[in-house]
């Protein structure tokens, strides 16, 4: 699976996880969205919000997931419930595909 691939899998399976707001889009994207509109043919997550690679392209997984909560829920709850659907979907991937993975979840903000 190719890391564009597998971070559109994961964008929907994060999003769908109670307490999670949106992710995150990172400076970049921030910057961008205020001077042009958005366009509705760009899919998947915003850049910057979830990163997904291998290190020397064949290693394990290293992703890093930035999310906005819903208020109401406890922060450490979500970022569990993240994580281990990240790594749930990696050992269901494949044998190996979450042996080694690496993820990091950091909430940017609750609205």
């Amino acid at each position: 699976m190719t890391p564009t691939a597998l971070g559109d899998t994961l964008a929907h399976i994060v999003r769908a996880i109670p307490g999670v707001a949106f992710l995150a889009p990172g400076i970049t994207g921030r910057l961008r969205s205020a001077f042009h509109d958005h366009d509705p043919r760009q899919s998947g997550p915003p850049r910057g919000a979830l990163r997904v690679s291998r290190r020397n392209g064949a290693g394990p997984w290293e992703i890093e997931a930035r999310i906005v909560t819903l208020a109401g829920y406890r922060a450490c709850d979500v970022t569990r419930a993240t994580r281990s659907a990240i790594l749930a979907h990696l050992q269901a991937d494949g044998a190996t595909a979450g042996h080694g993975a690496a993820v990091k979840v950091t909430i940017t903000g609750i609205v």
